[in-house]
């Protein structure tokens, strides 16, 4: 059986056709999101907050260790070899204690950031996807996009869910 050249044009044109439908799809600027969304701005108002007495304890402590240091070279002159030593003594102690101290501040608070950053994406990831859902979208894309025209950027719109 041959088919003739003009029904074949006909049913691959047809076919084409149904095989072309429209395509919807978005942009989200998700580093913009991260920084700009209310959860966002909450977060690290809270970390601020639950890490704001162990900064100043450490400042305090800081400050003391220079006072120390400043201390002991103002005075040496006059201090005899075993108050110096134990000025030393003490110093070396409150450094070891700060650097410590340090380190653990800085290790746990980026344990709450990652923490605090994962629950805003998982609420993000959510409210994209209800929003992309409730708008017909196809596809939304978030990284490694090399072009985005303002018309398919909905990332203010996010925003605007976010605040809800």
């Amino acid at each position: 059986m041959k088919l003739s050249p003009l029904i074949l044009f006909v049913t691959c044109s047809l076919f084409a056709l149904s095989v072309q439908a429209e395509l919807k799809a978005a942009y989200i600027n998700s580093v913009l999101l991260l920084q700009k969304a209310p959860q966002a701005l909450a977060a690290t108002d809270a970390l601020k907050k639950e890490f704001q007495s162990r900064d100043q304890a450490l400042r305090e402590l800081e400050q003391k260790v220079q006072s120390m240091a400043a201390n002991l070279q103002r005075d040496a002159a006059i201090m005899s070899d075993d108050q110096k030593k134990k000025m030393e003594a003490e110093i070396r102690e409150n450094l070891r204690k700060l650097q410590f101290d340090k380190k653990s501040l800085e290790e746990d608070v980026a344990q709450r950031r990652n923490q605090e950053i994962q629950k805003l994406r998982t609420t993000i990831s959510g409210v994209i996807k209800q929003y992309a859902q409730d708008k017909g979208y196809d596809l939304v894309f978030t990284e490694g996009v090399a072009f985005a025209a303002d018309k398919v950027d909905i990332t203010d719109e996010i925003l605007e869910q976010l605040s809800k």
